[in-house]
Formats: structure tokens, C-alpha cells, sequence
């Protein structure tokens, strides 16, 4: 009996024990893991379909939260009109994101000027590389802090053979400034947009559609909605390879993602979208205002651009 009644109360003493070391927070409670955020920052690449999805991926994915800044027409060139530095410093402490995702430049083939628009360089001269790569790496170092991670996506390719002179330099600059960078990335996509000979990819098999789908708008350059909706599917494994444990796990295989939102402008009457098996044809999303997660993007004018 003597035994019997010293391992109950050994075995209690075991339970007991394992509930004080449990890790409880200051209400008693077990401390609940902070969920790793990633915060978006860009051109109009962000503010539109690419950027909502991926947004989008990264909040449908169990223990991260997603953050988007945005604003179309802008780069590092003219902090006079759009000042990245500053709103850079502003989203990281705001959020204090473990991975930064970046993809701009495309804006910024031209002079570069300082805070005043004063002209510091202009397009093409000698000095030009070398002022935008310490920009470049300013702007990293601005981001950064220990433990974060920063990808830096490429700018995808046009097969727009006049602007992809002036990409090629960028990309160029851009590659060489974050390479030079502790804890960035730069996540090269030329391939998701070439086929096996080089040449423009025009059309692919989407995620929710049943055929191919055209991924770029007439100007070559900004995606269909099909097509923002391709790329984050390629850039969307990269973001969660550098959460760290556990980022590379899938989304649940029955969880489809919805289609990204898309509200009407106000003075296009709405129509019912068609059934998601027959749809073929989406507009694409053109705004052309800040894109901030925590503003509700509804109530926001915008446009509809069709491919």
C-alpha cells in the first residue's frame, strides 16, 4: 500500500511540475509565439496585383503576418517627390518585420536629386552608378537590424528592348549594392519570365484559371491580375525560405486562395464576375495612390485596367 500511494504522489509531483514550466505570461496564461511579419515595400509593382497577393499568401500562412507600403511612380532617384528613406525607418519601427521584402527601380533612370529636388547626378554620366549603388546600400542600411532579413526582388523583364537598356544598368547596380549586403538577398527572375530559348514569356498556366493567361498589360511592363498573381507564387516560396523554421511549410493543399479583391471605381457599374471555372479574362489593378495594409482599400478610388 506504502508503494502504491509513493508513486501517485511521485506521478503528481511530475504533473505539477510540468505546469510550472510552462512558459506563462504575465496574466498567468501560456505566452502565445509573436507571429513573423513581413513587410512589402515598392512601386506600383506592391501597390497592385502582385503585391496584394503576395500579401495575400503571406497572411493566409499559419504564424506570419504580412504589411504593405506602396506608391506608384517612385524609386530611390527622387526623394524630393517620394522619400524612401524616410518612410523606410517609418514601416520598420512601425512593424519590426523580420523579412523586408523590396522591389522598385524601375522609376529610376533618371537624375537623382536630393530631399530639395536639388540635382546631384544626372542620367548617364560618369558618376551616376556609383551615387545610385551608395543609395542603394543607404537604403539597406536603413531597413536593416540584427536578426531581419532583406529580399530584394528583380525588376522582371520587359522584352521592351529601349527600356530594358536602361533596366539592364539598374538591375546591374542594384544586384552589385545588395550582394554587398549582409543579411539581403536579391532573388534574380528573369526566368519566370523567358522560356527555355530566351525569349518574353507572354502567357502561363495561373493558379485559378483554366487555361493560360496573359501576364502582362499592353505596356509590358505592369501585370494582368493573372499575372501578379503568378509572380507572387514564384516570390512567395523565397519570402518564406527566409523566415527560418518552418517557413517553407505549404499552404494547406484544400485552402485555395480567393481571388485578390478588386473594387470597381465609382463611376464603373459593377457587374457580377463570372463563374471562377469559366474565368479566362481579368482586369488588372492600376492605383495610383499609397498602398498601406492598414487602410481598407475599398474605400479608395482606383481604376480598372484591362489586359
Amino acid at each position: 500500500m506504502e508503494t502504491h500511494l509513493a508513486r501517485v504522489l511521485m506521478c503528481l509531483a511530475v504533473l505539477s511540475a510540468g505546469v510550472v514550466r510552462a512558459d506563462p505570461g504575465m496574466d498567468g496564461k501560456p505566452e502565445v509565439a509573436r507571429p513573423r511579419t513581413v513587410l512589402l515595400l515598392g512601386d506600383s509593382l506592391i501597390v497592385t496585383s502582385f503585391g496584394e497577393y503576395l500579401e495575400q499568401l503571406l497572411n493566409e500562412h499559419s504564424g506570419t503576418r504580412a504589411m504593405r507600403r506602396a506608391k506608384s511612380s517612385t524609386g530611390l532617384a527622387r526623394p524630393d517627390f517620394f522619400d524612401w528613406m524616410t518612410v523606410g525607418r517609418e514601416e520598420v519601427e512601425r512593424h519590426q518585420p523580420d523579412v523586408v521584402v523590396v522591389i522598385m527601380g524601375g522609376n529610376d533612370g533618371q537624375g537623382l536629386t536630393d530631399e530639395k529636388g536639388k540635382a546631384k547626378v544626372q542620367w548617364g554620366a560618369s558618376g551616376w552608378e556609383a551615387a545610385y549603388r551608395q543609395r542603394v546600400a543607404d537604403f539597406l542600411g536603413t531597413l536593416g537590424a540584427p536578426g531581419r532579413k532583406l529580399l530584394w526582388v528583380e525588376l522582371p523583364y520587359t522584352g521592351l528592348p529601349n527600356f530594358e537598356r536602361k533596366l539592364g544598368v539598374i538591375r546591374r547596380v542594384l544586384r552589385e549594392a545588395v550582394s554587398g549586403h549582409e543579411a539581403s538577398t536579391y532573388l534574380e527572375t528573369k526566368s519566370f519570365f523567358t522560356d527555355a530559348k530566351g525569349s518574353i514569356l507572354r502567357e502561363a498556366r495561373v493558379e485559378g484559371f483554366r487555361k493560360p493567361m496573359k501576364l502582362k498589360m499592353e505596356d509590358g511592363v505592369h501585370f494582368t491580375l493573372a499575372g501578379g498573381r503568378y509572380f507572387a507564387t514564384k516570390v512567395y516560396p523565397a519570402v518564406l525560405g527566409l523566415l527560418g523554421p518552418g517557413g517553407a511549410e505549404p499552404r494547406p493543399a484544400s485552402s485555395e486562395p480567393a481571388p485578390v479583391a478588386a473594387s470597381p471605381a465609382p463611376s464603373v457599374a459593377a457587374s457580377p464576375p463570372p463563374p471562377k471555372e469559366a474565368r479566362t479574362r481579368e482586369p488588372a489593378i492600376c492605383r495610383e495612390f499609397d498602398a498601406v495594409s492598414e487602410a481598407p482599400m475599398t474605400v479608395m478610388p482606383m481604376a480598372l485596367c484591362y489586359p
